[in-house]
């Protein structure tokens, strides 16, 4: 169904718009909600004489909405909640808990404004945009944390990341193209370094068998010896027995 917008809305448009949309769609929230009009002649020439007021009227919601941005933008957050050690929270930061927030500082923002894929389950520093209009969006920065103190160590830790991040960014080409180079040569001495281990290990171990070996034939000819030796001497008792024998039959 096509459908004339009374005022502009994310993905389908700004304020005057012929857009296609499911009938479903249209039909049970963009009709009912005064949100558009079905594009037949009647409605367009209906259109046509409170354009201006419509455009006047959505000009108001952009500026309010500029205001809003202006006293938010960009500020701090904090929510502290009770947490498991693992950093998990018991409950959840909600959009609700969000307009909760700003409500209680006079500021009206409402839940579906909040763009949060999911509640919010964990401590730690959070960014989540804000869209007060199709055309008028805000980064909000979420601390959610267990304490106040913890809470200004999350945000130090997030500035010295941030910080370390700018000044790779910053390096100059000449710079960039000094420490890759560092790191080659490092990368290449570390693998000359293992390639000299391993061949050091492999001389060590072929010494070693070397070594073996020699023990082993050394071991083998002494016990070689041994036997001969203990042959000879008993062949040489024997013979003396045999002597001693003939000598006392004479």
């Amino acid at each position: 169904m096509e459908v004339i917008l009374l005022e502009s809305l994310d993905k389908l448009g700004t304020v005057g718009d012929i857009v296609k949309v499911k009938n479903g769609f249209a039909r049970n929230f963009l009709i009912p909600q005064k949100k558009a009009l079905r594009a037949n002649k009647e409605n367009k020439d209906y259109y046509q004489k409170i354009k201006n007021e419509l455009l006047e009227k959505n000009k108001k919601i952009i500026n309010d909405a500029n205001d809003i941005v202006k006293n938010i933008s960009d500020k701090e957050i904090i929510f502290i909640r009770n947490a498991s050690d693992n950093g998990q929270l018991y409950g959840s930061v909600t959009p609700k808990d969000i307009s909760n927030y700003f409500r209680e500082k006079k500021i009206d923002i409402k839940p579906s404004c909040i763009n949060l894929h999911s509640a919010i389950k964990k401590i730690g520093f959070f960014e989540i945009n804000i869209k007060l209009h199709a055309e008028v969006v805000c980064l909000l920065k979420l601390n959610v944390a267990t304490s106040e103190e913890n809470a200004k160590k999350q945000k130090k830790e997030l500035t010295n990341k941030k910080e370390d991040l700018s000044q790779v960014k910053n390096d100059t080409p000449k710079e960039k193209e000094e420490t890759e180079l560092k790191n080659d040569a490092d990368k290449k001495e570390d693998t000359n370094k293992k390639k000299t281990d391993e061949k050091n290990d492999s001389v060590k171990n072929n010494l070693k068998n070397i070594d073996d070996k020699v023990s082993q034939k050394v071991v083998k000819k002494t016990e070689s010896k041994k036997k001969i030796s203990e042959k000879i001497d008993d062949e040489k008792i024997i013979d003396d027995s045999t002597n001693a024998t003939k000598e006392t039959e004479k």
